[in-house]
């Protein structure tokens, strides 16, 4: 079992920091935001749609630092289950700005948003950050090529532009989860050294 080396010992990786569950919430809750409001200054589509003929540009290169790093950041402090709950609150903040990815027919595709969100919580908790972002684009590409009627999928798209896409995709979540982890184990390791001087 893999641990967290502080000053007295070693912590298990997978205790959370924070054990309140309200400030769990409270966490997530500003996770989803940074998500959010990150991916709202960066965009990203119009930068490579010249160059790279895929839909959905942004979340394939950007995801692992829109979405996957605060998944398992909050995985890693809050605890198990808590990366769910930030995926499902940045859909939930995507859907008030705006039907998902402003596909409005039929009226009900935005439930795509929140399920395939809600799997790549799912799997960045059960695996890592490249299997839920991968599997988070493909569920979207094929939704948008077989059920979305405006827009509709473009003759501008190539398969070879998928591809890389995909390829980019995977890269970027698993960049992202690598650096949450990082990121967390060395929260942890820093605030149980501070709760072993204290005690």
């Amino acid at each position: 079992m893999t641990s967290v080396n502080t000053v007295s010992g070693n912590i298990d990786e997978n205790t959370p920091v924070i054990t309140n569950s309200i400030a769990k919430l409270g966490v997530s809750f500003v996770f989803a935001s940074i998500g959010y409001f990150i991916s709202l200054a960066a965009g990203g589509e119009a930068t490579f749609s010249s160059w790279l003929h895929a839909p959905f540009l942004g979340p394939a290169i950007f995801g692992g630092i829109y979405y996957i790093f605060w998944i398992v950041l909050a995985k890693e402090l809050c605890g198990r289950y808590y990366g769910i709950v930030v995926s499902l609150l940045l859909a939930s903040f995507y859907l008030l700005e705006g039907p998902w990815f402003s596909i409005v027919v039929p009226t009900w595709y935005s439930i795509i948003g929140i399920i395939s969100t809600l799997i790549m919580g799912y799997l960045t908790e059960r695996f890592n950050g490249a299997v839920g972002l991968a599997v988070f684009m493909i569920i979207n590409w094929i939704c948008y090529y077989t059920i979305a009627v405006y827009p509709h999928w473009s003759s501008y798209y190539t398969l070879s532009g998928v591809i890389i896409a995909f390829i980019l995709s995977i890269i970027s979540g698993f960049v992202g989860d690598y650096v949450a982890r990082y990121v967390a184990k060395y929260i942890k390791s820093y605030y149980f050294s501070k709760q072993n001087i204290s005690a």
